[in-house]
């Protein structure tokens, strides 16, 4: 977490990052290791550790692509005594905290996430900053997508926008918390943070 002034930013999760990537990476050796030892075996070649080991490599390879991609993503929240501000890579997400009608824990892609409820999901849309396009419809790209994606998320699930746990420092008990102290003004009164 970091603080400049009256904005307090929470960054993404890069300590998690860095461990599963130092994780993959030794997963990685040990998928080489398999290839070499059914390679130069002593009773000629073995194809079940060089098949096991050739997965390994691939899907470990994966992985460090989407870690190292987690790593580069410029995922980051931002408040302050005016509102919130959430970054993601397709969008810069800005409302004001009279906007915010709910601050709470719920699931979020199948595991714990900080979740949102919004007065006006429609203003909240509208002011939101796209920042790339695509034709996918898992993306969002564009007020409409997004608004329309925020009302199925509130008859589905009971709230407008939700904020994965894993992918910020703080867990999603702690930054609905931090959200909710910041939506009332307590998180600027006494010098906290």
């Amino acid at each position: 977490m970091r603080r400049d002034g009256e904005t307090i930013v929470v960054q993404k999760n890069r300590q998690r990052a860095t461990w599963a990537l130092v994780i993959i990476v030794f997963m990685c050796l040990v998928s080489l290791v398999l290839i070499l030892a059914g390679l130069f075996g002593q009773g000629g070649v073995l194809w079940t550790p060089i098949w096991l080991g050739t997965i390994g490599l691939l899907g470990f390879g994966a992985s460090a692509a989407m870690v190292v991609s987690t790593l580069r993503s410029p995922w980051h929240l931002a408040v302050d005594p005016a509102g919130i501000r959430l970054r993601t890579q397709t969008y810069l997400l800005e409302v004001p905290w009279d906007n915010v009608a709910g601050i709470g824990v719920d699931e979020v892609s199948f595991r714990q996430g900080c979740v949102l409820v919004f007065e006006d999901p429609a203003a909240a849309a509208r002011s939101t900053r796209f920042l790339a396009r695509s034709t996918r419809p898992d993306i969002i790209t564009d007020p409409e997508t997004m608004l329309a994606r925020m009302e199925e998320n509130h008859g589905h699930l009971g709230y407008h926008l939700g904020i994965p746990g894993r992918i910020l420092e703080m867990g999603p008990e702690d930054l609905a918390r931090f959200l909710a102290e910041a939506c009332t003004g307590a998180l600027w009164q006494d010098g906290k943070s």
